[in-house]
């Protein structure tokens, strides 16, 4: 009996927590003040930060910074579960729209392929029209991109998948999470991550079958033109973060939080545009050094 009613008071808290973000949300931009999270938990602020500095101990990559912004929305997660013994707490702050982890961003993106995909597979081609653009274009793979354009519209893949996402996980959207997954799926389109092209590869292959009645033959890439452009805007991408040449995944995300707080919006009221930079350049270098 004593169990049960220590899970529903800490589930209390949890609601608590969300609601409480909720409120403060904008864009999904939050900041929550150790302060007010004691308070939250309904305990000493002493008790708080004795609490938070022995989370600390096992996530070596968090910085104190007063309190858990929205870039720290992993570490708030853990520290909630570890600290009020739930299991559903990455869940709630999912359906709640403040906060997504990499996993349902992840289910995301796929989501937004697989509509791509199926939509372009059941779409009845018009060789007239791709055979003229052919003509017209030196590359194939640029006259493919000209009619999907003119036949379809990202845009839509990209509302489409997000309306999708939101309904599968019963999410909140009024606290800014569609116009956050918006900008988060535009931000990665021009990247490798989201590729148009490779998404669109068996529709490609099967197109140029179609019409000439062969398998087409496989780029051979310049290797060392791409290998030097990568170089350079590796080199480029690290010097915006103040890293050095070998700096890891770790060090990119610590820095990234670190220019975030300073130019999030609620700090800095002219920040807002660079709080984009950041975000877009922060994707591309994970994706460089990841590969």
């Amino acid at each position: 009996m004593v169990h049960k009613t220590e899970t529903k008071k800490a589930k209390q808290i949890l609601h608590d927590v969300i609601f409480e973000l909720q409120n403060v949300s904008e864009s999904m931009q939050w900041f929550l003040s150790y302060d007010r999270l004691s308070e939250l938990l309904e305990i000493r602020k002493e008790e708080c930060l004795r609490k938070v500095y022995q989370f600390k101990s096992a996530k070596p990559q968090m910085t104190l910074s007063g309190g858990f912004h929205e870039v720290d929305g992993d570490l708030l997660v853990d520290f909630l579960a570890w600290n009020l013994e739930l299991d559903e707490v990455a869940e709630e702050f999912l359906k709640g729209g403040i906060f997504f982890s990499e996993r349902p961003l992840y289910e995301l993106r796929e989501s937004y392929k697989t509509l791509i995909q199926k939509t372009i597979a059941n779409h009845k081609l018009d060789q007239e029209l791709i055979l003229l653009l052919t003509a017209a274009t030196i590359d194939f793979d640029d006259a493919v991109d000209s009619y999907l354009m003119d036949k379809f519209e990202i845009d839509f893949f990209v509302r489409r998948s997000i309306h999708q996402f939101l309904e599968k996980f019963d999410i909140h959207p009024e606290f800014g999470a569609e116009e956050f997954l918006y900008e988060y799926l535009k931000s990665l389109i021009p990247t490798k991550i989201l590729n148009f092209r490779d998404i669109t590869r068996e529709f490609r292959d099967r197109t140029y079958y179609e019409l000439y009645g062969r398998f087409r033959e496989a780029k051979k890439k310049k290797k060392k033109k791409i290998v030097q452009s990568v170089s350079i805007e590796l080199k480029d991408l690290l010097a915006f973060f103040d890293l050095e040449p070998g700096a890891t995944i770790i060090d990119v995300k610590k820095k990234f939080k670190e220019l975030l707080k300073k130019y999030h919006p609620d700090i800095n009221k002219k920040g807002e545009e660079m709080t984009k930079r950041i975000i877009l350049k922060y994707n591309r270098l994970v994706e460089l050094i990841g590969t």
